[in-house]
């Protein structure tokens, strides 16, 4: 499957007719006259005073249009370099950032190999299906950090109490918003520091860091430990022999009292921007907010929230200092699509939180066996109408297997957005990436070709700011020369 680059438009099988400028009498050797072309007696020419009208649009075109011919249509140039394959017999996963919209074409590379059965047409006969989805829950462009890093540069609000509202605004990148998540804490609500009692029973799993910690050891159900703190619902305990980890609070008969009682409900708003109509309200008590812990304030999808501004607001009316909670946040601006507020006014830094989204229905969905073989790649190919949506979004390619294990191609290379593939239930997979490629359409509008041009533009400018400079001061100085000479011959009359 050839999904080249650059600019193609669409032929028929008849001739195009000429456009109307042609029949009006511009043609290439008035573009670039010799100097006695049409001029008759007078110095005059039939056509000559077309030429600085027509050279200008010309030149102003190929400024705003050419560079948009760069617009991606496939992933990546090429298949990457195949580091071996990868037998299969769950699901993997491979995140990526889709760049360009219109996706409309999928390359998988599948080992054949002795586990793999080929049908008499060459088709493959597995089972497996290939999906592609939206992955937000992939995408760093927001505040939030990794699930178990605390920035130094990041740091709590006073508590939240009695009229104080605090607030940030957003963009929300894909549809089906169902959630918000920051960082909470409860000043010791959950417990002080002492000893506690394990709950009877089975032994009691103490992992490193809590919820996705790696064990660290078990103790026995009944067993008394002390605890100095808590994070995520988890304590935070001191083993006999000096290690610490975490149990989860779940798992304990008794625990010291907690350092103070906070008992007062929580309320989240959320605004459509810039009408600010509400569109959704959540309640949650502070009972419910462990310290150093994050908190979903979770309501009912929103299906068309792809693009769309929203903000959010908190406040607890009834809260009182020592009995209140408190929410985690950078005083930088880190987040540049939003603004962090106080009531209503606009002010620094941005609260720490991240959007999530109930999981819709795939973008793409397959049987790997209808897929085509690759004439050009040891892959197979399928093509499918094109998919909005999916430009500037982290996408990820889901193989699912189905009768028989799949054997796929691993690369060194991950595709871009840098994110590794996932096996399922395998821990042991190289950090690396799937050996795939995605196509987009090759019909793109005025509007994405000027929106990309002048996107690359402003990137260029960033980055090399000097060559940029002086690139403008001479594509003004070519539409300054081109206006003098316009005017020019206009006051002549020609």
């Amino acid at each position: 499957m050839n999904w080249g680059r650059g600019c193609s438009r669409r032929t028929g099988p008849h001739p195009q007719p000429l456009p109307q400028f042609w029949e009006r009498g511009v043609r290439w050797d008035v573009l670039f006259p010799s100097p006695n072309f049409g001029r008759g007696a007078g110095g005059g020419g039939r056509y000559s005073h077309y030429h600085p009208k027509f050279l200008l649009a010309i030149v102003v075109a190929a400024l705003v249009l050419l560079p948009g011919c760069q617009v991606q249509r496939v992933l990546t140039r090429s298949l990457p370099e195949t580091a071996g394959p990868i037998s299969i017999s769950t699901t993997v996963t491979q995140p990526f950032y889709s760049p360009s919209d219109g996706l409309d074409g999928l390359s998988i590379g599948i080992a054949r190999d002795e586990t793999t059965t080929i049908d008499e047409t060459g088709r493959l006969k597995t089972g497996a299906t290939a999906e592609i989805q939206y992955a937000p829950e992939v995408d760093p462009r927001f505040p939030e950090p990794g699930f178990h890093d605390w920035p130094a540069g990041q740091t709590w609000l006073n508590e939240l109490t009695g009229q104080q509202v605090i607030g940030q605004s957003f963009t929300a990148l894909y549809p089906n918003l169902d959630g918000i998540t920051l960082r909470a804490a409860n000043f010791g609500a959950d417990l002080s520091p002492g000893e506690a009692v394990l709950a009877d029973g089975p032994p009691v799993p103490v992992l490193a860091l809590p919820i996705d910690g790696k064990p660290v050891t078990t103790l026995p159900g009944g067993g008394r430990v002390r605890v100095e703190g808590s994070a995520e619902g988890w304590a935070n305990v001191r083993l006999d022999d000096g290690q610490t980890g975490f149990i989860d609070l779940s798992r304990f008969a008794e625990l010291p009292p907690p350092t103070r009682i906070n008992d007062r409900d929580v309320i989240f708003t959320l605004y459509r921007e810039p009408e600010l109509t509400q569109a959704a309200r959540v309640v949650v008590n502070a009972r419910d907010i462990h310290d150093l812990s994050h908190v979903t304030f979770r309501f009912p999808p929103i299906p068309n929230s792809a693009t769309s501004r929203y903000r959010f607001t908190l406040t607890s009316p009834d809260s009182t200092p020592g009995n209140a909670v408190t929410f985690w946040y950078a005083p930088a601006d880190v987040y540049a699509a939003g603004t962090r507020y106080e009531g209503d006014q606009a002010t620094g830094g941005d609260l720490v939180f991240k959007p999530s989204y109930e999981p819709g229905a795939p973008l793409y969905q397959g049987a790997i066996d209808t897929f085509a073989a690759s004439g050009q790649s040891d892959a197979m190919d399928v093509r499918f109408s094109p998919v909005a949506g999916t430009a500037d979004r982290y996408l990820k390619l889901v193989v699912r297997t189905g009768q028989q294990p799949v054997s796929t191609y691993w690369s060194r290379l991950r595709p871009p957005g840098g994110l590794p593939l996932v096996v399922e239930g395998d821990t042991t997979v190289p950090p690396g990436g799937l050996v795939f490629n995605i196509g987009y359409s090759s019909d793109f509008p005025l509007a994405t070709l000027s929106g990309q041009t002048i996107s690359g533009a402003l990137h260029a400018a960033r980055k090399d700011p000097g060559f940029f400079a002086l690139y403008l001061v001479a594509v003004l100085a070519v539409l300054g020369w081109l206006g003098r000479s316009l005017i020019r011959r206009g006051a002549h009359g020609r």
